[in-house]
């Protein structure tokens, strides 16, 4: 698998607790580890060294990447940044 990749998750495991989402929602993952992707939620609140158990977690739909591809995303006050979901691995 190649990384960075985006995927879709709902459970997410932080060292401070769970911070799982009710519905499905975008993650970047960077690596592997075990029995869990490791990375974080695409918009929150920025915990990093996230853990995304694999069972649950997907690589996202050809008509998500379209939606996602391209998006414009910003934490806080730091400039918005455009998504490159293709670039970063998925559905490439």
């Amino acid at each position: 698998m190649q990384f960075p990749r985006y995927m879709m998750a709902t459970k997410a495991l932080h060292q401070l607790g769970d911070i799982s989402r009710d519905e499905e929602d975008i993650c970047r993952i960077a690596r592997e580890d075990g029995q869990d992707y490791v990375g974080a939620w695409v918009t929150g609140f920025g915990f990093f060294d996230v853990k995304f158990p694999k069972e649950p977690t997907r690589d996202l739909t050809e008509a998500e990447v379209e939606h996602y591809d391209g998006k414009h995303y910003a934490i806080n006050s730091q400039p918005s940044i455009p998504l490159r979901v293709r670039r970063a691995g998925s559905q490439s």
